[in-house]
Order: C-alpha cells, then sequence, then structure tokens
C-alpha cells in the first residue's frame, strides 16, 4: 500500500507526513485516495499554485476535501483574496473546514 501512496511524494508529500498518513489512515480512505488520484493530484497542485506551502498539512486533516471534483475544489478556493486566504490557511489549516 505505501509505494501505491508513492505519487503524493511525487507531489511533494515529504517523509513524515507519508508516513503519518500510513497510520492514521485505515485501508478504506487509503483505497479511497488511490481511486482518486487524479482529482487529488489536480487539487493538491492548485493549493501548490496558489501560493499555500502547507498543503500537506491541509491533506493529511482533511483529505475529503481534496476528493471534491477539481472545478468544485477551485470554486471554494476563487471566492477568497487570494493573499488573504494564504495567510490564514499558513497561520491556522484548520480554517480550511469552514471553507
Amino acid at each position: 500500500m505505501e509505494k501505491e501512496l508513492s505519487f503524493l511524494e511525487d507531489l511533494g508529500f515529504d517523509e513524515a507526513h507519508m508516513t503519518e498518513m500510513m497510520e492514521i489512515f485505515p485501508n478504506t480512505v487509503k483505497d479511497t485516495i488511490l481511486e482518486n488520484k487524479e482529482t487529488i493530484t489536480e487539487n493538491v497542485n492548485y493549493l501548490k499554485d496558489l501560493g499555500i506551502s502547507n498543503y500537506q498539512d491541509a491533506f493529511v486533516r482533511f483529505y475529503n476535501m481534496f476528493l471534491i471534483e477539481p472545478s468544485s475544489f477551485d470554486d471554494i478556493f476563487s471566492k477568497y483574496d487570494r493573499e488573504d486566504l494564504i495567510i490564514k490557511l499558513e497561520k491556522n489549516v484548520a480554517i480550511m473546514e469552514h471553507l
């Protein structure tokens, strides 16, 4: 299973986050992640391109948001001022659940 999630390493996930996911995510979540690899890749890249540096923490805490269809994911974030959103998410990634 760990090798199968290696696409996340290609997206910039570090060893600490990979280990954390392997420990805390049940197999059903890992399966869901694998089944939605393309959507997750597009959504992670969207946050990275937006300038969110703590996207790894966001994914570990709110992986289910990254399963949202990419245009809807974009809509969630694009309604906010980009710079303000970056500051707020980097200060406290937990606000992501309220977007």
